[in-house]
C-alpha cells in the first residue's frame, strides 16, 4: 500500500508527543497555581484599573478601537499587578496561609516559596515592560516597588502601621494606569483616586477580622487583635453606611452628571455598601466575614462602575 507518511515523519511525530503532554500538564499547573493564588484580589485589582480606563475612553469620546486596545491592555495591567502582589505576599505567608487560606499554592502543595519567588521576579519584569510599552511606566514601577518595599521590609510587628499605607498605593497606582492608557489624569481623575485611595483603605481594616487566627499564628499585630474585632466590625460597617453619602457629595456632583445619574449610582451603591455594614455587624465566623469581604469588594469596584457613566461628556 502506498503512502504518504515516511518513518522519520512517524518518529518525529511520537517524539514530539510527550513534550506536548508535558507543555499541557505545565499550562494546567501554572494555570490552577495561579487561580488558587490570586483569586481573593481578582475583583479589587482588576476591575479599578478597567473600569477607570473605560472612564477615560468615554470622557474624552475616544474612538471605539481606540478604546478596545486601551482596555485590553488594561485587563492585561490589572492581571500583572495581582500577580505580582499576591505572589510575593504569599512567598512570606506560608505558615498564615495554612491557617486562613489553605487552598493556596504553598500550603496545597502546589508551589514552594523559593518557586513563588522566581514567579515574582519574572512576572515584575514582565509587569514593568508592559507598562514601558504601553506609556504608563511611572505608575507601573511605582506599584512594583511599592511591593517590594512592602514584602521585602515589612514586619509582623509593624503590619499596624505600613498596611494601611499600601493599601493605598493600591488604590491609587493601578487605577491611574488604567486611565493613563486612554488619556491625561485631569483633575477630575484625581478627585476620583483620591476619593478611593482614602476612603475605601480605611474600610480594609476589616480584612483583619477574617484572617485573626492565621495573624495571631506568626505574630502579626492587627487592629482587630489590638483593639478587637467588635470595634473593627463597628468602623467598618459605619463607613459602609455612609458609603452612598460621601460617594454622591464628593464624586457625583463634582463630576458634572445630572443629579437623578448621581442619585441612582449612589442609591445602588448603598444597597451593596449597606448590606456590607450589616453583614458585618450581624453575621460573624470565618465564611460569614469571608463573604462579606468580597462583598466590599464587590462594592469597590461598583464605585469605578459608575464612573463611565457620570464622566460621560454630553
Amino acid at each position: 500500500m502506498v503512502t504518504n507518511e515516511t518513518p522519520g515523519a512517524t518518529t518525529r511525530e511520537r517524539r514530539r508527543m510527550p513534550g506536548l503532554r508535558s507543555a499541557a500538564r505545565w499550562l494546567r499547573h501554572e494555570a490552577d497555581l495561579t487561580r488558587r493564588m490570586i483569586a481573593d484580589n481578582l475583583l479589587v485589582s482588576v476591575l479599578p484599573t478597567v473600569l477607570f480606563a473605560v472612564a477615560a475612553g468615554t470622557r474624552y469620546g475616544l474612538p471605539a478601537e481606540v478604546r478596545l486596545v486601551g482596555v485590553s491592555q488594561a485587563v492585561a495591567l490589572g492581571l500583572l499587578a495581582v500577580y505580582i502582589n499576591d505572589c510575593s505576599n504569599q512567598v512570606h505567608s506560608g505558615t498564615e496561609d495554612a491557617y486562613n487560606k489553605p487552598y493556596r499554592p504553598i500550603p496545597a502543595g502546589l508551589a514552594t516559596a523559593h518557586g513563588l519567588a522566581r514567579r515574582y521576579w519574572l512576572i515584575t519584569t514582565v509587569y514593568l515592560l508592559a507598562g514601558w510599552v504601553f506609556g504608563v511606566w511611572q505608575w507601573t514601577l511605582l506599584w512594583a516597588v511599592a511591593v517590594f518595599l512592602y514584602y521585602r521590609w515589612g514586619s509582623p510587628r509593624h503590619y499596624i502601621w505600613y498596611k494601611p499605607a499600601f493599601n493605598t498605593s493600591g488604590a491609587l497606582f493601578p487605577p491611574a494606569s488604567g486611565w493613563a492608557l486612554l488619556a491625561p489624569i485631569d483633575s477630575t481623575a484625581w478627585m476620583w483616586l483620591a476619593f478611593v485611595a482614602v476612603y475605601f483603605p480605611l474600610a480594609l481594616i476589616y480584612e483583619d477580622v477574617r484572617d485573626m487566627e492565621g495573624d495571631r499564628a506568626v505574630g502579626r499585630r492587627t487592629l482587630a487583635l489590638v483593639v478587637g474585632p467588635t470595634l473593627v466590625c463597628r468602623w467598618f460597617a459605619t463607613l459602609m453606611v455612609l458609603l452612598p453619602f460621601a460617594f454622591y457629595f464628593t464624586l457625583a456632583r463634582a463630576s458634572g452628571a445630572g443629579d437623578w445619574k448621581g442619585i441612582v449610582c449612589a442609591a445602588v451603591l448603598g444597597a451593596l455598601s449597606w448590606t456590607c455594614a450589616a453583614r458585618a455587624l450581624l453575621r460573624h465566623g470565618h465564611s460569614a466575614d469571608r463573604f462579606t469581604y468580597q462583598l466590599f469588594y464587590v462594592t469597590w469596584g461598583l464605585t469605578f462602575a459608575t464612573a463611565p457613566l457620570l464622566l460621560a461628556r454630553a
